[in-house]
């Protein structure tokens, strides 16, 4: 089963090039909670943005290419063998980023974890729109950000 965790701005900003735009230590802190002892997925451009394998959690690189390599990670060069190893799967395995891993997991997601920053932040990378096919069913208010779940909506 996936699950997309994300931070993004009031406009969906989620990043700036590489970097992310803001720091707020409470919502890495849930990010780590969220995230320890599950399947994380993310793109190597993310992966080299953190810089380092994230301690106990199975960390699996999506590159599109067969030249990168990480100690400690399975890479990946289709995210198809993803989908047909975890789609049906109920293990809980969490899409980390960048636009282009959130973008190719949004249609075979089944919730969403948005950290939506209660603000706004100059960026070039953004969050796919995701309301159309989403529905909230729980929010929790933090200093900076709000903690919105979403579920697929189920059409019939």
């Amino acid at each position: 089963m996936f699950k997309i965790i994300v931070a993004h701005d009031l406009n969906r900003v989620i990043g700036n090039g590489p970097n992310i735009p803001w720091y707020i230590k409470e919502d890495f802190l849930h990010f780590k909670e969220t995230t320890l002892n599950h399947i994380i997925i993310m793109g190597s451009t993310t992966f080299n943005s953190i810089g380092k394998v994230l301690p106990n959690r199975t960390t699996i690189i999506v590159n599109f290419t067969s030249d990168f390599e990480s100690k400690g990670c399975e890479v990946v060069t289709d995210i198809n063998v993803l989908i047909k190893r975890y789609y049906q799967s109920e293990e809980v395995v969490y899409i980390c980023g960048g636009a282009s891993i959130y973008k190719a997991f949004l249609p075979y997601t089944q919730e969403l974890i948005i950290s939506e920053i209660q603000n706004t932040y100059e960026g070039d990378v953004y969050f796919p729109e995701y309301k159309n096919n989403f529905v909230l069913i729980s929010q929790e208010e933090k200093q900076e950000f709000i903690i919105k779940r979403y579920l697929r909506q189920v059409n019939g």
